[in-house]
């Protein structure tokens, strides 16, 4: 990972890591599947289309940080180029989740399923130098 993404990766780690009860190793924020999209589009067509619907009972977007004993999930506000982490949301035990990831050349895709079914799909784009940084984050991940 270059030293800019690395940077990067440390500021959102540095941010959640108070929150959480373990070591955290990496963090991303997150929006729920095909609302990145749905956005552009709308924004394109000048607001005649409207943003997504929530693909995930999750906030969106979501702040994931990854530990090696459990995936969080967190509320949070963008703070200037900072994040100000609200509250948690959820938390995983790594051995009751699954994980699947899709890497594009734009965006990338990341779905978390528990054991019980529920599925939360999300993305996370991987252009402009954020592809590093998926990379890094979809590697912890497992």
């Amino acid at each position: 990972m270059d030293e800019k993404s690395q940077k990067q990766m440390a500021k959102m780690v540095d941010a959640v890591q108070p929150h959480c009860d373990e070591q955290i190793v990496a963090a991303m924020t997150c929006s729920h599947s095909g609302s990145m999209k749905s956005a552009l589009v709308g924004s394109v067509l000048g607001g005649l289309i409207g943003g997504a619907g929530s693909s995930c009972d999750l906030p969106n977007p979501v702040f994931i940080a990854v530990g090696p004993e459990a995936i969080y999930a967190f509320d949070y506000k963008p703070k200037g180029f900072n994040y100000k982490i609200k509250k948690q949301v959820a938390r995983w035990p790594r051995d009751e989740i699954t994980v699947e990831t899709e890497r594009g050349s734009g965006m990338a895709r990341l779905v978390l399923t528990t054991k019980t079914g529920e599925t939360y799909p999300l993305e996370m784009a991987t252009a402009m130098g954020g592809g590093t940084l998926v990379d890094a984050f979809f590697q912890a991940m497992g």
